[in-house]
């Protein structure tokens, strides 16, 4: 797959969707379908019963019923059961007016038209019966074994996790942005400033299996996966990533920008991604990949090779996160305490998102005296 750069990702503002009838709308649908059925079933059966019963069979009704001892005659008993067989006729034939005759009201007529004209046209996201959405899902942890705290950890005056929140609620893509934790402390930060947030297992080891544990409860088909050490985060860059799936149909999305410094590809807390020569991303690594043998200093490899610095954002679809909950744990996801790497090591690949978006995620506390300093230089 070609890849697109920012930019070209967003600048669009398609309306995400995907043409699919959810699972979890199947019992409901069926039932609305039998009631459908029933609504011109029901008085057709009953019209039936009373305009095709046997002059013998009323007879002998008429001997038992009260209608006799009302002093109704076999004539009036007849005419009566045979309005209501005609009442329930004429209901039958008013339900199939209306359902499958009548023209709709123009409102409806315009919705109508407005999906048949989606379903015919192909370079559209928007092929099926329903709009459909996407949401973001903020991972977050007190028990960081290099910096424990860090989500509620003060950035400025705020919290880490309070100003990743901020970033993420200007998606103009995503519908919802929920919080996922383990822990009291951040369920209570999140409730302080009206962010919505869901439990998970402390058994969760990575942002992804509380992705997992918690779709449900997210209802989404898409869910972008923000850092909640990523206080920097661009909403449009979030977006890039929504259309990168909505566009191109994309079940792994991610982002990298390209890395000019060599400090920067040296660090092993500054992960990189090896692309293919589609675009796509083909391996995770601490590691500077690719190694340039033959060449000591670190510096001039930047002259030799492009290398992209991974940015700690994700988008998966329903049915990527089917398939990594039934992986196992890879050696390479060990290895390099890295979770992306267990789609790799299964044999799939990562959209790629090209950026210049500079991330700024908080590992160590040094890292947050560093992103101290760039707020610093951003507001002054």
């Amino acid at each position: 797959m070609p890849a697109k750069t920012f930019d070209e990702l967003a600048g669009s503002r398609l309306t995400y969707g995907k043409a699919i009838i959810k699972k979890r709308y199947c019992m409901l649908k069926i039932f609305y379908t039998i009631l459908e059925v029933a609504y011109v079933a029901l008085p057709l059966f009953v019209a039936a019963i009373f305009l095709l019963r046997r002059s013998e069979t009323y007879n002998d009704n008429y001997q038992t019923s009260k209608f006799k001892a009302w002093g109704v005659s076999l004539g009036g008993y007849k005419i009566f059961y045979r309005v209501i067989g005609v009442i329930c006729l004429c209901l039958a034939g008013l339900a199939v007016y209306k359902n499958y005759i009548e023209e709709p009201d123009d409102e409806l007529s315009d919705a109508r038209k407005f999906w048949e004209d989606v379903n015919k046209r192909k370079d559209l996201p928007l092929q099926g019966a329903m709009l459909l959405g996407a949401a973001i899902a903020i991972p977050a942890r007190m028990g960081s074994t290099r910096f424990p705290g860090k989500p509620l950890a003060l950035l400025g005056g705020k919290a880490v996790l309070e100003r990743v929140y901020e970033s993420c609620v200007k998606s103009e893509l995503a519908e919802k942005v929920v919080i996922l934790t383990d822990s009291i402390e951040i369920m209570e930060f999140s409730d302080k400033i009206g962010a919505p947030a869901i439990m998970t297992s402390e058994k969760c080891r990575s942002g992804t299996e509380r992705i997992i544990e918690a779709f449900g409860e997210i209802n989404a088909d898409f869910v972008v996966n923000v850092q909640g050490d990523e206080p920097f985060i661009s909403s449009k860059l979030i977006d890039a990533v929504i259309e990168a799936h909505s566009s191109r149909g994309s079940d792994l999305v991610t982002a990298a920008s390209k890395i000019t410094d060599a400090e920067m590809l040296s660090n092993p807390n500054v992960v990189k991604v090896l692309r293919d020569n589609s675009g796509a991303g083909m391996y995770f690594s601490r590691s500077p990949l690719p190694y340039n043998r033959g060449e000591p200093d670190v510096a001039k490899w930047l002259d030799r090779c492009d290398y992209w610095r991974h940015i700690g954002i994700y988008g998966y679809s329903e049915k990527s996160l089917v398939r990594y909950d039934s992986l196992p744990v890879s050696k390479l996801e060990q290895c390099e305490m890295l979770e992306q790497l267990r789609f790799i090591a299964a044999g799939w690949k990562f959209d790629i998102v090209e950026t210049q978006y500079e991330s700024i995620g908080i590992d160590t506390p040094d890292d947050l005296e560093a992103a101290e300093e760039f707020l610093r230089k951003r507001n002054s």
